[in-house]
């Protein structure tokens, strides 16, 4: 179908706006600028823009401004380009950034400022063999519009090889093949289809499919790239953890031993974690220089004090941070590997360097539903509520039905405990225990939720569950695992002291 001309009035109208976005503009003033009156402007906006004229420029401000975040240079603040784009409310700015991006501007505006990229080494070649390798198709562009959109190939491509811990490999090498078609379906739109095939095993493991306006081509296709790059990331590990889970451990690489692991450390239960370590050794076995499997074995160490699955738990600490020293020196800079060193250090206690792996994770892939939750856990132990909700939120829209979405919903309830929310707090750490029913060590903060709330019954009700499977879990002890500051751990305590637990 050909594309209808746009009238006169408007293309006036877009350009207007195209070359002052940052202007006071109101629809009187653009109309009387283009020669008609409002409610013609008006209709035009909404018949060939598909938004009103003040919607249009919202968000062709809130583009711009992402843009410059993305590309801004050391110093400059979230209030500089607000300002610069238009917006006088930053407060609403920040809000309406949120909801477009899925983060906050300063997470985005830091992720490009605090991480140097240049600095890290390459995954050995004996490594990146054993890695999944992926190749992207070129894409079908089926009409006039579609076509406009050539590149998507490239930068599907450009996005998969930041991730690093996926190979991005010619088609006859890969064992995940991407693609896609953009077509032209009716005037100023497109659609965009793609689908992810492991070719071994003969099967489609994530499709999707979405449309948007041509007008909007470039925002288009940057919102397609990142959705893909993180829909690919999830599936193929997901995939990856899968496959190994089938297979038998003493005919596993070092990376399929590690995938046969993960699943078993996101669990956090003691048995599992135990059980992985297990696997974890004969990785790091088979693979001494491999960072991976000793950040993961640093997290599951960390875990396993963290949460008294073992009865010296501060040895746990000791080897988490031990593992994760290492690590750091092997690391090639691979998101998966900057998130599992993170969250070794902060479970060890020791909150600088997990900050600065969150962030290299961000930095590497911002939209890695993993990283904002470590990222978000720095944020709840430091005692930053509010910002720790956020990222736990993010991390949630990123990746709703991922096994680690219970310790968000957890952390979320943690953040609303910490600013003494408790009506708010148990429903979240009741979600996470529906989403991880294993997870018997969440009433720990979920019955002094609900004592502090004043629902003695279901306080009674979690602690009953909790001491069943934890029977000679003490207060002392609680207070010693998690790395919680001190304000949070004394209302912990007054909860469970106040439900019978012992001291000591």
């Amino acid at each position: 179908m050909v594309p209808r001309p746009v009238p006169g009035p408007l293309k006036k109208a877009l350009d207007l706006l195209e070359a002052d976005a940052a202007r006071a503009w109101t629809v009187g003033e653009m109309a009387s600028a283009c020669g008609v009156g409002q409610r013609t402007l008006q209709r035009q906006f909404r018949q060939f823009i598909g938004r009103m004229p003040m919607t249009f420029l919202r968000d062709l401000r809130l583009d711009r401004a992402r843009q410059e975040m993305l590309h801004a240079s050391v110093g400059t603040t979230v209030t500089d380009v607000a300002t610069r784009s238009g917006f006088n409310h930053i407060g609403r700015f920040a809000q309406q950034y949120r909801v477009r991006y899925g983060e906050s501007p300063s997470a985005t505006l830091s992720r490009n400022q605090r991480v140097p990229l240049g600095d890290t080494q390459r995954l050995p070649t004996s490594l990146a063999v054993e890695r999944p390798a992926i190749a992207v198709l070129p894409f079908e562009l089926d009409g006039h519009n579609a076509r406009r959109a050539a590149s998507i190939s490239d930068e599907i491509r450009t996005a998969l090889m930041r991730l690093r811990w996926l190979a991005v490999s010619i088609p006859v090498r890969a064992r995940y093949h991407v693609c896609g078609r953009i077509r032209d379906i009716d005037a100023g739109r497109l659609q965009v289809t793609t689908t992810l095939l492991d070719v071994s095993a003969g099967r489609y493991v994530w499709a999707d499919r979405w449309d948007g306006r041509c007008a909007d081509l470039f925002e288009l296709e940057e919102r397609a790239v990142t959705r893909i790059a993180v829909a690919i990331e999830q599936s193929v590990r997901a995939a990856e953890m899968d496959r190994a889970s089938r297979q038998a451990p003493a005919v596993s690489n070092a990376w399929e031993l590690t995938m046969r692991a993960l699943p078993r450390v996101l669990s956090v239960e003691a048995h599992a974690e135990m059980t992985a370590l297990e696997l974890l050794e004969q990785a790091m076995e088979k693979a001494p220089d491999d960072a991976l499997p000793m950040a993961v074995a640093a997290w599951c160490h960390g875990l396993r004090g963290g949460h008294n699955f073992c009865p010296r738990p501060e040895q746990e600490k000791a080897a988490a941070r031990d593992l994760a020293q290492r690590a750091a020196h092997l690391t090639a800079g691979d998101p998966l590997t900057e998130t599992m060193l993170s969250a070794g250090y902060c479970l060890a206690g020791d909150f600088a360097p997990a900050a600065v792996h969150a962030d290299r994770a961000l930095a590497l892939d911002g939209g890695s539903a993993w990283a904002w939750g470590r990222s978000g856990w720095i944020k709840a132990y430091a005692g930053d509520a509010a910002e720790a909700i956020e990222r736990f939120q993010i991390a949630r829209t990123l990746a709703p039905i991922d096994r680690m979405a219970f310790l968000c919903s957890v952390g979320i309830g943690v953040g609303y405990f910490s600013k003494a929310h408790y009506d708010e707090s148990a429903p979240w750490l009741e979600r996470a225990l529906a989403e991880n029913p294993a997870a018997v060590w969440i009433n720990h903060t979920l019955a002094p939720a609900y004592a502090l709330a004043g629902h003695k019954e279901d306080a009674r009700r979690s602690f009953g569950n909790l001491i069943r499977i934890f029977p000679e879990l003490t207060i002392a002890q609680v207070r010693s695992g998690l790395p919680h500051r001190a304000g949070f751990l004394d209302r912990i305590a007054d909860g469970l002291e106040s439900l019978g637990m012992r001291p000591s």
